[in-house]
């Protein structure tokens, strides 16, 4: 799988959108920005899909881990061409194991976690916070969009 991916997961009052650039995208940041929310709703409209009155917009299909963590491989082995979204609940993402398989996987993965990921080769480039937007008043939704923690970084030479 490559390319870019367009993502929007919207609610009545809430909307993410971004954009999946690699195989290894890192979401970091403070409570309560919406990390874990994004999850949960990517996970209830994958078991209810519209009747959950959750929208998601994207060309690829997007999946939660949410399974044992016992057979985490064997869950992970069975998804191709797909982006897949693990929350920072699962400690076998900092493993030798994962890095393994995943640099192998046809898939994309969106690991939020706060915690360094030593084994894995992602860009910096590709690490995000989430920035929210608009009134937290209903009825106007609220607006959730990724940003850089390392923006522009240029490296210079001495």
């Amino acid at each position: 799988m490559k390319n870019k991916h367009h993502i929007v997961v919207e609610t009545q009052r809430l909307k993410y959108e971004f954009d999946i650039k690699r195989n290894i995208t890192v979401i970091q940041g403070d409570s309560a920005t919406g990390k874990t929310t994004l999850v949960e709703l990517l996970g209830t409209y994958s078991r209810f899909g519209k009747e959950s009155g959750i929208s998601l917009q994207s060309d690829v299909p997007c999946v939660v881990f949410g399974g044992d963590a016992g057979i985490w491989k064997t869950i992970l082995e069975a998804y191709q061409d797909s982006i897949i979204f693990i929350d920072e609940d699962y400690s076998f993402i900092y493993s030798k194991d994962f890095a393994e398989l995943i640099q192998k996987s046809s898939n994309y993965y969106v690991l939020i976690t706060r915690q360094p990921l030593y084994n894995l080769p992602y860009s910096i480039q590709e690490i995000y916070g989430i920035r929210t937007t608009g009134k937290y008043h209903y009825p106007e939704k609220i607006y959730h969009e990724f940003y850089q923690i390392y923006d522009n970084l240029k490296i210079t030479k001495k």
